[in-house]
């Protein structure tokens, strides 16, 4: 039986220490990222601007010279015995202990996103019969006599044939027809194509708070979106006891009051997605955050449309805000909907910007998430 070790030449154990440092590194500029998704540095944020993110440093584990800290392991004692810590020095004494090392890393938006979406998906997307011409894969898997493209390896390895063909197995000599070049072909792809339909409620029971946490998940869901796929379109509703469509401005800038009836937003996804978007050439994803408040004698109504939206739609998310520190409370829309039981539903809840992380995970998982081509 064969036995496979690992290398222990030093260069490999360096490049080996060398990538778990960059992973370790990575887990902590994500995790500060997190954070801070609410904060106006990051979200304000244009393609030349630099963000910093504190990281601490590594420390290696080595041996160290003796620090003068003698008694240790001297006087009586039983095993497992601890021994009482020790007092400090005085405030404002000079330390000899090592600190804790901290540098700063500098990103900008490009790479800020990269590290926030690498553990989000588009769930369940799948190939759709493409308006559009599809795109086209050029692929270099062939080798010719003639190109642009000189194959140095297919060349030396003819070079080494002619040659032992004349009784001299070598490389040298290279003429013309030894020359192989790399080949192409295009051969079509298939769009994987996607509509993201944004509901909010502006009504009067969103307050400020409500609103921003609103407004911040689908800050983050729209650059998530742009940034994973390029053919995705993305379109705004907002409600309160009617829908309207707006565009991105309006929906993240537009204030309104007045009262709530959730199921009108839905009912305008719909007719929107059957108008402009037929899932037979889209996938579909419809989203709403609420407070949750809704008129008790519409939730049936919007429990029936978010079925109907499921016979076509991949996925429907409803981020539910609720008050601060209080979690999910009956008669909420979120409670109607989960004592529905829809298979597909996917409902989450925030109370305010640093729950926003969360909810995105929730709703974008990537666990199960189909391959998607973008096109």
């Amino acid at each position: 039986m064969a036995v496979v070790r690992d290398s222990v030449l030093p260069a490999d154990r360096g490049r080996r220490d060398a990538r778990h440092h960059h992973e370790r590194v990575r887990r902590q500029i994500g995790d500060h990222l997190r954070s801070k998704i609410g904060e106006e540095d990051i979200i304000t944020a244009g393609p030349e601007k630099r963000i910093r993110v504190p990281v601490r440093g590594e420390r290696r584990y080595r041996f160290v010279h003796d620090r003068g800290q003698g008694g240790v392991g001297q006087g009586e004692g039983e095993v497992g015995q601890g021994t009482a810590p020790q007092p400090g020095g005085e405030p404002g004494e000079p330390g000899t202990e090592p600190g804790e090392v901290m540098y700063e890393v500098v990103l900008d938006l490009d790479e800020v996103e990269e590290i926030l979406f690498a553990e989000l998906g588009l769930p369940r997307l799948k190939p759709r019969r493409s308006l559009e011409v599809t795109s086209e894969d050029v692929r270099f898997d062939d080798i010719a006599r003639v190109g642009p493209l000189v194959d140095k390896k297919a060349t030396l390895r003819q070079n080494l044939l002619r040659n032992a063909k004349a009784g001299a197995a070598r490389v040298g000599g290279i003429e013309k027809d030894d020359l192989r070049y790399r080949s192409y072909r295009e051969t079509p792809q298939p769009r994987t194509q996607a509509v993201v339909i944004c509901m909010m409620d502006v009504s009067g029971s969103m307050g400020a708070r409500e609103k921003h946490v609103s407004r911040l998940f689908y800050y983050w869901t729209v650059q998530f979106f742009r940034r994973q796929y390029t053919r995705v379109e993305v379109v705004f509703v907002g409600h309160t006891s009617e829908a309207f469509e707006l565009d991105e401005h309006e929906f993240f800038t537009r204030k309104e009051s007045g009262g709530t009836l959730v199921s009108s937003a839905y009912r305008l996804a719909q007719s929107i997605q059957r108008d402009r978007y037929p899932a037979s050439a889209w996938n579909v994803y419809v989203l709403h955050t609420s407070d949750g408040d809704n008129l008790a004698t519409d939730n049936p109504g919007t429990v029936a449309l978010v079925r109907e939206h499921l016979e076509v739609a991949n996925l429907v998310g409803y981020l539910e805000i609720a008050s601060s520190g209080l979690g999910p409370r009956p008669g909420r829309l979120s409670t109607a909907l989960e004592a529905a039981g829809v298979d597909g539903l996917v409902i989450a809840h925030a109370s305010d910007d640093r729950e926003i992380w969360s909810a995105l995970k929730t709703i974008f998982a990537r666990d199960g998430v189909a391959e998607a081509v973008a096109a």
